[in-house]
């Protein structure tokens, strides 16, 4: 068994904790970085079933999400898998924008035509989190589309509806701190593994064991090791809920 996505190797850990770890084979060392990188998914929700391959680039097929309409009367559409990928053209690589509303299923043109150029109607936030789609578009006339004239996408502002999105997101190498992260996260493994009982003093003569105090140090009501706090410093622009 290998490491899954490649957050962080066992060359890393050891380099940053200044020591080998000769006694672990590598199938042990790799269930300790697997198990990191699953924290790091669901921590930042970066774990959709939508979703295979955690934070790194991946194409995205109908990704449901709730419509919004600013106050403008633009369509905004927050992703699951950020950052949005670009072509070389600077376009968003959306290839579908479809409006859901009850049984209404209407795709929304997202080019102007053109081909190899810069030809997007979309925009995207500077964060690459968020597609926008302008208020100057209108949905496209349909026949058996009810009513049959077109719409401005403001009057969809009080309403509850759906949008599919299909786009490639993600990025294309693991950023650094999420390294660091995974890093934190097996030494406390290795920790618990080496020290599963928190012994901070050994004495041979007379045998004299002491123990960290039974009290533990709590964030947001949960108990939490040092290293699982600084992996989730590390990971906090990368949570879902504070975009």
């Amino acid at each position: 068994m290998a490491s899954k996505l490649g957050y962080t190797t066992r060359a890393n850990i050891e380099n940053f904790l200044h020591r080998t770890f000769t006694e672990a084979s590598d199938t042990e060392f790799d269930g300790y970085i697997n198990s990191a990188e699953k924290y790091i998914n669901n921590y930042t929700g970066y774990n959709a079933q939508t979703t295979t391959s955690g934070m790194l680039t991946e194409t995205i097929t109908r990704e449901k999400t709730s419509g919004k309409i600013d106050p403008d009367g633009n369509l905004v559409i927050d992703v699951m898998k950020p950052p949005i990928n670009f072509d070389a053209n600077n376009n968003p690589l959306v290839t579908l924008v479809e409006y859901n509303f009850g049984g209404i299923r209407v795709p929304l043109q997202i080019t102007d035509g053109t081909t190899n150029a810069l030809n997007t109607l979309l925009e995207v936030s500077e964060n690459r989190k968020k597609i926008v789609y302008p208020s100057i578009y209108f949905l496209p006339y349909l026949p058996t589309v009810t009513p049959t004239k077109k719409m401005n996408l403001f009057s969809l502002k009080d309403l509850k509806f759906w949008v599919d999105v299909s786009y490639t997101g993600g990025y294309s190498s693991v950023p650094d701190d999420v390294t660091q992260a995974a890093n934190y996260l097996v030494t406390e493994m290795i920790v618990q593994r080496d020290n599963p009982n928190n012994a901070v003093r050994v004495r041979q003569g007379a045998y004299d064991i002491q123990y960290m105090p039974s009290s533990q140090r709590f964030v947001k009501g949960q108990p939490i090791s040092r290293n699982i706090e600084l992996a989730n410093a590390l990971l906090q622009p990368y949570v879902r809920y504070t975009w």
